[in-house]
């Protein structure tokens, strides 16, 4: 069907497979020191971001993707009060966190400033103001530096809502087993990680696979879960990595109570039973993942693959 007055986004994710977003305007186009950011309105998603031409979040399903990263991990500690996000420009993953009610600072740290200034203007259905919350600090800088200069044991939860670690890009060292180490001291003794993993398909998993192992290498719990993401068309996966409690611990009861009782404002995907959902992957998936294979290191960097170069795996 042909339809007048529209442009069309092609988010490819490998040289045979397209998806294409048909959009009614282009809000931004920049190109900053670090990332070339779109952001355009769709008849279907609502408002999109775009950066480096991979669909990052829709204004319809953006939820989906933010409530998954976030409240597992959050409510996996008894009291989180000093959280440290890295990314997550949209301004979205912070306004999660700062529905829990033990919060009393949040860290943003995220390089690109533009990209920060963009939010704020274009994507306010996104932040809801937590950029202006009192406890939030945001800093422009690098995560790596940031993170270092917590004391030990000082940080409760750490969300990585960061760019895909692919080919050796700017994101690599944040994904390794010396900065997941640095992490696991800055955590306190019942502390959580979580960080974005990427496509997880019966055909694309081995970024997810090759972040998994690399936080297995260094935290005692490390779980596997993924949410359809509509915008995305496609599983995206998020690894949780902690040194106290299995995120799979709960009953459902216990899970429906913390809820309850540790949130304010509302929750549109997150329940117990999205919980289970998605942390219970299938069988294939979980064969694949459990391979052995490289992790990511620092002095042995491997190649990793950006969507749109994928080629099946087996």
């Amino acid at each position: 069907m042909r339809v007048k007055n529209w442009l069309w986004f092609s988010d490819f994710f490998s040289s045979s497979e397209v998806h294409l977003h048909g959009f009614t305007e282009h809000l931004l186009e920049k190109t900053t020191r670090f990332q070339d950011i779109d952001i355009v309105d769709t008849p279907f998603f609502g408002r999109m971001l775009i950066i480096d031409g991979d669909v990052q979040s829709s204004e319809k399903d953006e939820f989906i993707y933010h409530e998954a990263m976030v409240h597992p991990a959050m409510l996996l500690h008894p009291h989180p009060r000093r959280v440290l996000i890295m990314g997550g420009g949209e301004g979205a993953t912070a306004r999660e966190v700062l529905k829990h009610k033990t919060v009393e600072e949040l860290y943003m740290v995220d390089i690109d400033e533009d990209m920060i200034a963009a939010a704020r203007e274009f994507l306010t259905s996104w932040h809801q103001g937590a950029f202006d919350d009192p406890r939030m600090h945001l800093i422009f800088d690098d995560a790596r530096k940031v993170v270092e200069n917590f004391e030990n044991g000082s940080l409760n939860v750490v969300i990585s809502d960061l760019t895909e670690p692919f080919e050796m890009g700017p994101s690599f060292p944040l994904f390794t087993k010396q900065f997941a180490q640095v992490v696991y001291d800055k955590l306190d003794d019942q502390g959580v990680y979580v960080v974005q993993s990427s496509i997880l398909r019966p055909l694309i998993y081995t970024m997810h696979a090759a972040i998994r192992r690399t936080l297995q290498a260094v935290f005692p719990v490390v779980r596997s879960y993924a949410v359809y993401v509509e915008s995305f068309d496609t599983p995206w996966s998020f690894i949780i990595a902690s040194k106290g409690k299995d995120p799979m611990d709960w009953t459902s009861e216990e899970l429906h109570g913390a809820i309850r009782e540790r949130i304010s404002g509302e929750l549109k995907m997150y329940d117990a039973e999205s919980h289970w959902h998605m942390f219970y992957l299938p069988k294939n998936i979980r064969e694949a993942i459990d391979e052995p294979g490289p992790i990511l290191d620092e002095e042995h960097p491997i190649y990793l693959t950006r969507k749109g170069d994928i080629l099946p795996y087996k």
